[in-house]
């Protein structure tokens, strides 16, 4: 069946004319195009909620919910994916002897499919008003909340009491069916909200769980700290480590399926003054896009880093703090470099993401295997192209440095502000500046900044008082976007992240300077001159182009 505009629907069933079609189109214009033209409609009063509900029926070829209210007739059990089902309103009802799934949004295909998933591929799906929707959500959010507020209760049969300190009672505590589904409700909600990190921290009065989502940390729920012993003993327990061991940090890994998805999660305990904390790193292995355009590097930063790393030989850094995105970005140049004819080999601290046809080695220090030990074996084993997780150390980057001198393809990376400042770090370890001015090839710097959330962006117009910190802004002012917080973004007014870049190229002249003098002002100064553009200026781009916002490029870069 041919796709309708919703507008030609409307107007041929004579429940708008013509010109509020006209009128609502122009609305969505101006606003970007994030509003739908059928919404506008209803909120002009142009058509009722009925008659758009009967119009998307028709343009999608979905069947109208048969509930007058649909909150009176909800599917609800404990196991099912409620952070989900709000974020992208679908919801489940019986109708008859048989369930079945309802939305208002109809467009989202992917939401639907997700609840066919869940509940079978034959699932039927209703349209249901806006007005509707909101109903039965406000309804599915109280018995959520009360879910998890049941499950706490129920735990506190099984707390340690007077004698947890004793291991068979841990593990008891562990395996009780309340605490498993606690623990499973956390991880979920995690993947659901898009957390790389699931933090769980002790206190003086609560148990305090927290979600990173694109890079900040969210509240999540606050349990009572009677149920410490029994969250972190399941956990350690999933993570096989010593769930008895409470004086030192341990580590571990959890694997697991979530909602279809294979889970990989490394875990990290630490003792404080009130008990054990966890920290809990998910890598979803299906969600992992390797290659530069899903990082979003701009055409010429990416252009110039692909010649450097195909280079045949040469040293390339890769800079930023933690969680800047440093190790996906060398899994990606690894990616693109991979194929039968090269050898590649790396050594990382830990290997978070598994690349098929790329030998790669976990550093161990208790048992020797360090930066500096591994690389001096990868060396022996004839690579083409090594990866060093990380340049500690003056003796690891006097080895990096002297591989790429004698055929080798290295990369690595550091923790330093910018591009410049690798040089001087280098030089602070005791390399020699004119090992650092033969080996290198390029240092890229990089930050991860949130981008606006598409679903509830909305436009300001900002004056040039206020972005004093940003010499490319020589208007007078400036139309810029922001996300105001919606259902989609859980409120933050951001969804997803992108990639700020700082791509740094050596030549001659650059390598003249660093034997001369390796301090990063210098280096910087020629390297602007020689085209490379600053991360404050690489963020500025974003804001121009609508994707982030003021506040965000200030959060995440510093003024140079």
């Amino acid at each position: 069946m041919a796709y309708r505009p919703i507008g030609d629907i409307l107007v041929a069933g004579g429940c708008v004319n013509r010109d509020a079609i006209e009128a609502a189109l122009r609305k969505q214009n101006e606003g970007g195009g994030l509003s739908r033209v059928g919404k506008i409609l209803v909120d002009n009063g142009d058509i009722q909620p009925e008659e758009l509900v009967q119009a998307l029926s028709e343009q999608y070829g979905l069947p109208v919910c048969p509930h007058k209210k649909p909150a009176e007739h909800l599917f609800l059990e404990e196991q099912l994916p409620f952070p989900f089902m709000i974020e992208h309103r679908v919801l489940f009802l019986t109708l008859e002897d048989s369930i079945c799934a309802i939305t208002d949004d109809p467009s989202d295909w992917s939401s639907i499919e997700a609840a066919r998933l869940q509940h079978g591929e034959a699932l039927p799906v209703y349209l249901a008003s806006e007005e509707q929707m909101d109903a039965a959500l406000a309804k599915v959010q109280a018995f959520a909340e009360n879910n998890l507020k049941s499950m706490m209760a129920e735990a506190e049969v099984f707390q340690a009491g007077e004698w947890g300190d004793e291991e068979e009672h841990l593990r008891d505590l562990a395996l009780e069916a309340p605490v498993v589904r606690m623990v499973n409700l956390i991880i979920t909600q995690a993947v659901e909200k898009r957390a790389s990190d699931i933090h769980v921290e002790i206190g003086d009065y609560n148990l305090r769980v927290r979600y990173r989502v694109d890079g900040v940390l969210h509240a999540a729920e606050s349990i009572d700290k009677k149920h410490h012993a029994a969250v972190i003993s399941r956990l350690k327990l999933l993570a096989k480590i010593d769930i008895a061991e409470r004086r030192i940090p341990q580590d571990g890994r959890i694997k697991m399926q979530i909602h279809g998805h294979d889970l990989d999660m490394r875990v990290a305990t630490t003792p404080t003054i009130y008990g054990e904390n966890v920290v809990i790193r998910l890598l979803n292995q299906q969600h992992v896009e390797l290659n530069f355009s899903s990082l979003g590097m701009p055409d010429r930063e990416r252009d110039l880093f692909n010649k450097m790393v195909e280079q045949p030989q040469g040293f390339i850094l890769v800079t930023g703090p933690t969680g800047s995105g440093k190790t996906t970005t060398l899994h990606t140049a690894l990616t693109h470099l991979n194929s039968d004819k090269v050898k590649i080999i790396t050594i990382e601290d830990p290997v978070e993401i598994r690349l098929q046809g790329i030998n790669q080695i976990q550093m161990n220090p208790k048992i020797g295997m360090t930066f500096s030990n591994g690389l001096r074996s990868i060396v022996r084993q004839d690579p083409d192209i090594i990866m060093v997780g990380e340049i500690r150390d003056a003796e690891t980057a006097d080895i990096a440095i002297q591989a790429s001198l004698t055929g080798h393809m290295v990369l690595s990376t550091l923790h330093t502000n910018d591009a410049a400042g690798s040089i001087a770090r280098l030089a602070d370890m005791g390399v020699e500046s004119y090992l650092i001015a033969s080996a290198l090839t390029g240092s890229l710097a990089q930050r991860l900044c949130r981008r606006i959330c598409p679903h509830c962006a909305e436009a300001t117009v900002v004056s040039r008082s206020h972005l004093s910190d940003f010499p490319e802004a020589v208007d007078p002012e400036y139309t810029l976007y922001h996300g105001k917080g919606c259902e989609h973004c859980d409120g933050t007014g951001f969804f997803g992240r992108m990639g700020l870049y700082e791509l740094m190229a050596a030549n001659d002249e650059m390598r003249e300077l660093i034997q001369k003098s390796p301090e990063a002002g210098p280096i910087r100064e020629l390297a602007k001159k020689h085209g490379t553009r600053l991360l404050r200026e690489s963020g500025w781009e974003a804001v121009i182009k609508g994707a982030s916002t003021v506040e965000e490029i200030r959060r995440v870069t510093q003024w140079t």
